[in-house]
């Protein structure tokens, strides 16, 4: 099952700490994309961001369906993806930073259904056997349990994150072995900050599903978040033995063992990411990051204008340029 990686935004920029701190009148949203089978879209989803009735910004995913937007004056907004192949998505979120400075988000999109053809097409080969749909799962799973799937993917969908849990709690009471069930909880718990539980759940994906290479991405995520990095190195790789050209995984890899100070294996991995997927913006981030730990500022100067021509609308844009200026300032 291809959609499990985690709901977070790995790894944390280091460059952050010697950034202006936002004014406390303004708050950030930041989300991510999956579809409701819990992947990824194939290509990136632009977002729109509207409050009043008027378009304030918008912007594209990252290869992980990551997305964000920075400094918001305290307002409804609307949060719109409109894109020929899903459905419409709409949802209205209250920035409010005396309360939250943060606000996260979780978007479920619906592929729109596609005319069935004259003959099917033959099988691909080489796919992961566990990629399956919902029609798939009635063969394996009691239909009772995918009723309850279901219906915690549509509360997904509209944010209600305690129904979701319940749906799919319900649903691995009556189907226990329903290891998507099990990989939609293991998301909802991480997103909500409780590592032991998600950890618990992809940990039993695993168990069900041992070829599923976004699963071992999605624990060793958990294991990057609390700080295990030799686990999280460990499990990281046996996630790119089952999907060697996955860009994200080596990107982990590479932050994970950046903070482990494994610097000259984590500026490989991390290149080996930027390789695979050249449009992956956090990458460059990440090796400046390295190279600001293991004193390399020149290098990390290159990476950042490196950043700057190439992502002129990133969210992040502002923040880069600011500790750029405040980097050379310092290396003068």
């Amino acid at each position: 099952m291809r959609g499990s990686n985690a709901l977070f935004a790995i790894p944390l920029l280091l460059f952050l700490s010697c950034t202006a701190v936002h004014a406390q009148d303004t708050g950030n949203l930041v989300g991510q994309i999956r579809l409701r089978n819990g992947s990824f879209p194939a290509e990136r989803i632009l977002i729109t961001l509207q409050t009043r009735g008027a378009t304030l910004n918008s912007m594209y995913t990252d290869n992980e369906g990551r997305f964000g937007f920075y400094n918001l004056l305290p307002n409804p907004y609307h949060v719109v993806v409109e894109d020929e192949n899903y459905e419409p998505f709409h949802q209205v979120v209250i920035i409010n930073p005396t309360v939250l400075q943060t606000t996260q988000i979780h978007v479920v999109l619906v592929p729109r259904e596609k005319p069935k053809p004259e003959s099917p097409p033959a099988a691909a080969s080489g796919g992961n056997p566990h990629l399956v749909n919902l029609a798939e799962y009635g063969k394996k799973f009691p239909r009772e349990a995918i009723k309850e799937f279901e219906a915690g993917v549509k509360a997904d969908e509209s944010g209600q994150s305690e129904k979701a849990i319940a749906h799919y709690q319900e649903a691995l009471r009556l189907a226990p072995a329903f290891y998507p069930a099990h990989n939609n909880l293991g998301i909802r718990y991480l997103s909500k900050g409780d590592f032991a539980a998600a950890e618990n759940e992809f940990r039993e994906v695993i168990r069900l599903n041992q070829e599923d290479a976004q699963a071992y991405f999605n624990l060793g995520t958990v294991y990057h978040l609390t700080k295990r990095y030799a686990d999280a190195s460990q499990t990281l790789q046996e996630g790119l033995k089952r999907e060697p050209n996955s860009a994200p995984g080596y990107y982990l890899l590479g932050s994970v063992l950046s903070r482990a100070g494994d610097f000259p294996a984590a500026e490989r991995h991390l290149k080996t990411a930027r390789d695979l997927d050249p449009k992956m913006s956090r990458v460059g981030i990440e090796l400046a990051n390295l190279y600001l730990r293991s004193e390399r500022p020149q290098e990390a100067i290159r990476e950042f204008e490196n950043f700057v021509q190439l992502y002129p609308k990133d969210p992040l844009l502002p923040r880069v340029k600011e500790t750029l200026k405040k980097l050379k300032r310092s290396t003068q």
